[in-house]
């Protein structure tokens, strides 16, 4: 929680439909109860999303489900950032990436993507990790 930290006061869901769609959500207490729930969740006058826990980063953790956090806080500043790559070329993309940062004396740590076609690199700010 040190380095993935975003916004403590929501954090997102992930969700898949049945003709294979994917996405995030915020997730809420009141998602999907009957006269409160009204989709989208940012037109939804009902909505009241729930706090980082971390009991919910434990149940991310164990696999139990699929979370992501907002990482650019009120204040619009940030302790990460993730560079995204993909296509034919992500993994000369990524290796020039790392390059560039090594040369500069950036720290980066490497993730592939879920889909295994890509990749994701993260850039921790110094200073910013307690």
């Amino acid at each position: 929680r040190n380095l993935f930290r975003g916004r403590e006061d929501v954090y997102a869901v992930r969700w898949e439909a049945k003709n294979g769609r994917a996405g995030y959500s915020p997730a809420c207490a009141n998602e999907w109860e009957p006269n409160l729930c009204r989709k989208p969740c940012s037109k939804c006058g009902s909505r009241d999303y729930l706090p980082v826990t971390d009991t919910v980063i434990r149940s991310h953790l164990q696999g139990k489900q699929t979370v992501g956090i907002y990482p650019l806080l009120p204040d619009d500043t940030c302790f990460f950032l993730a560079a995204d790559f993909d296509k034919k070329s992500w993994k000369n993309d990524v290796h020039a990436f790392v390059e560039v940062c090594q040369d500069l004396d950036v720290p980066v740590v490497v993730e592939r993507s879920r889909s295994g076609n890509g990749g994701h690199v993260w850039l921790f700010f110094p200073g910013f990790c307690t």
